[in-house]
């Protein structure tokens, strides 16, 4: 069992004696509140009782789960049924399956003792995230603290040395199986460094020895005794965990020096003003934050150390660090969190890698979304969200250099935009996203890295200041695509973004979408590539054969024309079409129709077109 390594006894921990009169009572509020929080279709431990049965029980009866906590509190014991995990490995893809480290554990825990832990978690959170508990480097597992943030304190702090003139580097730590490994004496000192109550203590001390892993095997059930590490699937491993990393984010390091958590991940940042003085603070961090990890029974990968030096020299720079026995040189760039943090930090790296990700993936949606038939629209946005999610991954950290890459990332992005509104390859990017509905890529940027800052409109609700940064957004677009020149026919009918975006009813489809934009069965459009021997209206003499000219005027569909406007009551031009079709659904589905119709009617008549020269052609070749 190499994902769970043996460490300790717990004969090695301290003993935590304590006043039980001093152990505050479980109240049925609290049950209730923890109760609260379970899920209901979690899968279930070896007692096989789902949530749903738990939380019945607890809303029928909080005040006999109140009274069983509150006696394992006083008493110290954390049942040992509710110790019990059944294990199940999970492999991981192309990897060797004869290697450990090929598998990914997941440990099912009876749903009682993950009530029971809610409670203990919910008073242990209110002391660790007190001033002065855990460290504000600290953003894993952490409300209001996510990735983005450990990421935007990297780019800030190498930011602030370039514009000093100084040297940063980035260091990051590989760490070995970490959760599984951490020794216990280790995390009972940092709950006592903090300053959580001995009966806390107390009782998480109990909660993590003895606890059995049973999994099944060729053999039958098989049983295993872990010493170590913070107890998989448990509600409060993360919170145990990062109380115990908290000891490397206090470390006395070296001045410029400092280090980010984000669960077992491990940042170094150093700032210096000359490369020698870089190195040796990084050396010392290193070995500090080495010492500290093997004391907590904990090894780093040391081959996985990376190192980039940020710099404003021209010179080509870089510098290495000592890690146990590898020497580790820096490198012109390093993932860290998933973004590529760069020499420049220009981010460029970063953008070109996320576009062609989201390119691929992007040309694989496609395929299952074509322009006739497929998912409908709803379904084909919500789809296309995956490109933009990845796309945006920490957009406020590399958001300022979209300028210099919009190009590629534009690329990827006009992919899942086509498919969304089921358009030629030919369209206007301008034209493309106001019918999709989707935000141009670097205005949508631009609107996370402004509600990302904490400063914009300060006060405000969090709903507010979303529905503001979407008008700001809406009003940005909306004077780009009355400036731009590209796609006016689209912008003749859809004149006001914000009444199409926000509408509330009707979908675009292919015949709808090809309307919009002008493309499609329109003579004017098909002569344009070829693929008929005339732009001009076969009714009306030397007029090109447009969207507006076929829906609007042409003789050809008047009955057409008739028939919709004593249908819905309803004159329509270029001008009022949109709002006329938002303004009512049943509108909005007679348009779609006559649209529809008429484009059926055009596909016929370019049918028998195509037909007429290739018989001709035939003639003429016949003839020579």
């Amino acid at each position: 069992m190499d994902l769970f390594p043996q460490n300790v006894s717990s004969a090695d921990l301290p003993t935590v004696e304590i006043d039980t009169a001093e152990v505050p009572m479980v109240s049925e509020k609290e049950v209730l509140e923890a109760a609260d929080k379970i899920v209901g279709n979690k899968a279930p431990g070896l007692d096989s009782i789902p949530n749903k049965a738990l939380k019945a029980a607890v809303k029928i009866a909080p005040n006999m789960f109140a009274e069983a906590f509150t006696t394992c509190l006083k008493e110290g014991v954390f049942p040992t049924q509710w110790k019990k995990q059944k294990l199940i490995l999970v492999p991981k893809p192309n990897k060797p399956l004869g290697e450990a480290s090929s598998y990914r554990p997941i440990c099912l825990l009876n749903n009682t003792g993950k009530l029971f832990e809610r409670v203990i978690y919910n008073r242990l959170i209110r002391i660790a995230e007190k001033d002065g508990g855990l460290s504000e480097n600290q953003f894993g597992f952490r409300k209001g603290r996510s990735t983005t943030d450990a990421l935007v304190l990297v780019a800030n702090t190498a930011k602030t040395a370039l514009d000093e003139g100084k040297f940063c580097a980035v260091i990051t730590l590989d760490v070995k199986n970490a959760f599984n490994s951490a020794r216990w004496s280790k995390m009972l000192e940092s709950l006592m460094n903090l300053g959580v109550a001995k009966y806390l203590v107390r009782i998480v001390a109990d909660f993590l020895i003895d606890r059995t892993l049973c999994c099944e095997s060729d053999e039958g059930m098989k049983s295993y005794q872990t010493t170590c590490g913070v107890p998989q699937g448990s509600v409060l491993r993360p919170l145990l965990w990062i109380i115990m990393y908290n000891g490397i984010l206090t470390l006395d390091l070296p001045t410029g020096v400092a280090s980010i958590g984000l669960a077992d991940d491990i940042g170094v940042t150093v700032v210096a003003r000359l490369l020698e003085e870089a190195e040796l603070y990084a050396n010392e961090a290193v070995y500090e934050i080495k010492s500290w990890l093997e004391n907590a029974g904990v090894q780093l990968a040391e081959h996985k150390t990376e190192v980039v030096l940020i710099t404003k020299r021209r010179k080509c720079t870089s510098m290495k660090i000592k890690v146990g026995t590898q020497t580790i040189y820096s490198k012109p760039a390093l993932k860290y969190l998933g973004v590529m943090i760069d020499q420049r930090l220009n981010f460029r790296l970063h953008v070109e890698g996320a576009a062609t990700k989201a390119y691929n993936i992007g040309a694989l949606v496609a395929r299952m979304l074509p322009n006739i038939g497929g998912p409908r629209p709803s379904r084909r946005l919500l789809i296309s969200r995956v490109v933009s999610s990845i796309l945006l991954y920490a957009a406020p950290v590399w958001a300022d250099a979209l300028e210099n890459t919009i190009k590629k990332i534009g690329t990827a992005y006009r992919i899942s935009i086509l498919r969304t509104c089921c358009a030629y390859r030919t369209i206007f990017n301008e034209a493309a996203c106001v019918i999709a509905g989707m935000i141009p890529i670097e205005i949508l940027a631009k609107e996370i890295q402004r509600l990302y800052d904490r400063t914009y409109l300060t006060g405000e609700s969090p709903a507010r200041r979303r529905q503001f940064a979407r008008a700001e957004t809406v009003a940005e677009w909306q004077e780009k695509r009355d400036e731009s020149e590209k796609g006016r026919w689209t912008h003749k009918i859809i004149w006001d973004i914000r009444k199409w975006i926000e509408r509330p009813h009707g979908e675009v489809g292919f015949d709808l979408t090809q309307f919009l934009n002008g493309h499609g069965g329109y003579r004017a459009y098909l002569y344009r590539f070829g693929r008929d021997d005339s732009p001009y209206c076969p009714q009306c003499a030397n007029i090109p054969e447009d969207a507006e000219h076929v829906f609007f005027h042409c003789p050809r569909f008047e009955t057409q024309r008739a028939t919709l406007e004593a249908t819905t009551g309803e004159h329509f031009t270029p001008e009022n079409i949109m709002e006329l079709m938002v303004k009512a659904k049943g509108i909005w589905t007679e348009v779609e129709k006559v649209i529809t119709a008429i484009g059926k009617k055009l596909g016929q008549e370019e049918v028998i077109r195509k037909n007429e020269r290739e018989r001709n052609t035939n003639v003429d070749m016949s003839a020579e």
